[in-house]
Formats: structure tokens, C-alpha cells, sequence
């Protein structure tokens, strides 16, 4: 029996990693196809950020309430809901004649990966360990390096309209609602294990917990801070540090494939470390590179603080998602996973968007003392969250 559960546990792993490889696809083939969108919507570029901003409203809205409603119907009813609302949303996003209803789509996207996202990290939280969990999410970097280059395929090599790569997504989309209806029996199983006899915990109730607003305000400013990195990184570096563009362009690709490298290289070491002595590092090697990046020494050290921070900031995520359980407890799980991805979304939209007002009146050269200021925020709401933790287990010891 017991071989049986690890082999439904390692298969249902093996099926998230897909989905998360099919979730960084996507990611990975907006910035390549948007040029594309744009000629035939006859858009500005600042249409991009609005669509990203609808999209991240979308994610938001449902990372919310998922874990409710997760607690009320279960994990496979769900997931199969995300997918079907991905279905919807891919073909509007093939098939949309005006820009506002490619708006609309774009939000829909934002409710169909906010649901599975919430709902995957929920269950593998409770069932895959740390080492899993980093792989779980490397397997996104993975799509996201592989998306570029479906989008030259289909459209450039093949000549294939651009709408048609969408049409394929939502065809992924109903593969996955496919294979969550076949599994779903495996997911109740796993679901019924996971339980701790506490029933079905309120979203108030959750929110009670003094932890998760130090954990839901750590995740805000952690996976902000990764997108405020990676967005000013190429301007930064040639604007301020007079980087020759393709090199800039080089070293900006290599802190995304940073983050990937990272998350499978912490998959290895995370069974030699604790989990707070390898964040603790993680967020003292965040602020050096960030330190780096300020001290102007060379242009060697602004790259070296550039690369130190994707592959400080990429596991951070996972480790924080695998924690979640022991931290609040399997109860309150789906919950506290809704709440801190709704706090990552909040992260991706508003802490960018500071940046660069910030970069507009004061200069580029205040993007590193920016990133620097969150990874001390981020490193102080970390060792809140683990005093909180400590002082909980010494009171249940007692």
C-alpha cells in the first residue's frame, strides 16, 4: 500500500512538472510573439505592460479565493476548472478581432493560471519535499527557455500566423483538463491523507494567524524583487554602466537562466542544509549582489552582482511553498498558498512599477540601492517568520 501511495505521489509529481513546463511556455513566448500582436493590433508597447497588468488582475483575484474553495470542493474539481478556464482563454487570445477583447482574454488567462498555480502549489506542498519542489519549479524555467524558440519555429521558420501558437496553448490546456479527469482519483486519495481532522478552515480563520502576514508580505517583496531585476537589468546595464547591448543582452539571459540553474542545484544541496540556515544565505547573497551592482567597481562586479542575484532570489519561492504546511499547519495550507500568491502578484505588479518612477526621477543608478532595500525587507520578514515559528514550536513543547 505504502508503494502505491509513493508511486501515485512520484507520477502526480511527474504530471505538475509538465504543467509548470507548459505555464513557463507561455510565459516564455509573450516577449517573442508581442511583436507580432502588435503590428496586427496596431498597438504601442505600452500595451504589453497593460496586458501584463490585466493578466496579473486575473491571477490575483482568483489566487485570493482559491484556497476556500479549494478547501470546499478539493484539489482535481479545481485544477480541472483552471484548465477549462485556460481552454476558454487561449482560444479568445487566438481568436480575439479587437484589442479590448484580447484584454478580456488576457484577464481570463490570469484566472485560469491563478487557480492552477494556487491549487499545484497547495497539494505539492503537502505531498513532494523541498528537493521536489525545487525541480517542480525549475520546470518552469524550463518552458520559459524552451518558448522562444516555438515561437521561431511556428511563426518565423513554418510561417505560420502568431494566433495559431495560442490555438496550440489552449490545446495544451485540454490535455491537462484530460489528465487532471483521469488522475482525479489520485488527487482525492492524496488529499485524504494530507487532511489533519481540523475540517474545512475559513479564510478569516487563516488570516488570524499572525505568521502569514509576514509570510504573504516576504513573498510580495522576494518574488517583486525578481521581476524588478530582471526588467531594468538590460537598461541598467547599458544606460548606466555602458555595457555594449549585446553583451548586456547575453548577461540578462543568464540571470533568468540563473533562477532555472539555481532551482535544480537547490533540489541537490537543500538535503545537506536546513531550509532557514540556506534562506538566510540566499538573502545575504541577494543583498551582496545588489551591492555589487551599486559599487560601480568595474563592469565585471555589476555582472557578477547581476548573476548572483537571479540565483539568489530563484528558491525562494519553492522553499517558501514547501514550508507553508509546517508553518500554519495542513489545515490552513490551500488558504495560506491563495493568500501568498495573491501577495507575489501584488509584488510583480506594484514593485516593478515603483522601480520605475524611481529610475524616472532619480536615475538608473538607484535600480541596485531599490533592489538592495527589498532584499533587507524580504530578509527581515524572513527572521520574523521564523522567530514566529520558533516561539510557536517552543510553546507547543511546552
Amino acid at each position: 500500500m505504502r508503494s502505491r501511495k509513493r508511486d501515485e505521489s512520484f507520477n502526480l509529481w511527474l504530471l505538475s512538472c509538465v504543467i509548470f513546463i507548459v505555464g513557463g511556455l507561455g510565459a516564455g513566448t509573450l516577449g517573442v510573439v508581442w511583436i507580432y500582436i502588435e503590428a496586427d493590433f496596431g498597438v504601442t508597447l505600452s500595451a504589453l505592460g497593460a496586458m501584463l497588468t490585466a493578466a496579473t488582475i486575473g491571477r490575483t483575484i482568483t489566487s485570493s479565493v482559491s484556497g476556500p474553495i479549494i478547501g470546499r470542493y478539493g484539489i482535481a474539481p479545481v485544477m480541472m476548472g483552471g484548465a477549462a478556464i485556460g481552454v476558454f482563454s487561449q482560444l479568445g487570445l487566438a481568436l480575439s478581432p479587437t484589442w479590448p477583447m484580447f484584454m478580456i482574454a488576457a484577464v481570463g488567462h490570469g484566472f485560469g493560471s491563478g487557480v492552477m498555480g494556487v491549487g499545484l502549489n497547495a497539494f505539492a506542498a503537502v505531498h513532494f519535499n523541498a528537493r521536489r519542489m525545487n525541480w517542480l519549479h525549475g520546470s518552469f524555467g524550463i518552458g520559459s527557455t524552451i518558448g522562444p524558440y516555438f515561437v521561431t519555429i511556428i511563426v518565423i521558420d513554418l510561417g505560420i500566423d502568431w494566433r495559431w501558437i495560442y490555438a496550440l496553448f489552449a490545446g495544451t490546456r485540454a490535455i491537462m483538463f484530460l489528465m487532471f479527469f483521469l488522475t482525479r482519483h489520485q488527487w482525492r486519495i492524496s488529499e485524504a491523507i494530507a487532511g489533519d481532522g481540523g475540517g474545512h478552515i475559513s479564510m478569516r480563520q487563516t488570516l488570524r494567524l499572525p505568521i502569514i502576514w509576514l509570510m504573504v508580505g516576504a513573498w510580495l517583496m522576494a518574488t517583486g524583487n525578481e521581476l524588478v531585476a530582471g526588467q531594468f537589468a538590460n537598461s541598467f546595464l547599458i544606460n548606466a554602466r555602458g555595457i555594449e547591448p549585446k553583451a548586456a543582452a547575453t548577461w540578462v539571459s543568464l540571470y533568468w537562466a540563473s533562477l532555472t540553474i539555481s532551482r535544480f542545484f537547490s533540489g541537490f544541496i537543500i538535503t545537506r542544509i536546513s531550509t532557514t540556515s540556506f534562506m538566510r544565505l540566499n538573502n545575504l547573497v541577494i543583498m551582496l549582489g545588489a551591492g555589487l551592482l551599486a559599487s560601480n567597481l568595474s563592469s565585471l562586479t555589476s555582472l557578477l552582482g547581476l548573476a548572483l542575484l537571479g540565483f539568489a532570489i530563484a528558491p525562494f519561492a519553492p522553499l517558501m511553498a514547501s514550508d507553508t504546511p509546517a508553518l500554519v499547519g495542513r489545515a490552513h495550507t490551500a488558504n495560506a498558498m491563495g493568500l501568498q500568491f495573491t501577495g507575489a502578484s501584488l509584488g510583480m505588479a506594484l514593485l516593478p512599477w515603483l522601480g520605475g518612477i524611481l529610475a524616472e526621477t532619480v536615475g538608473l543608478e538607484v535600480i541596485p540601492q531599490y533592489v538592495f532595500l527589498i532584499g533587507l525587507i524580504t530578509f527581515v520578514l524572513y527572521e520574523g517568520i521564523v522567530r514566529r515559528d520558533f516561539k510557536r514550536a517552543l510553546a507547543k513543547a511546552y
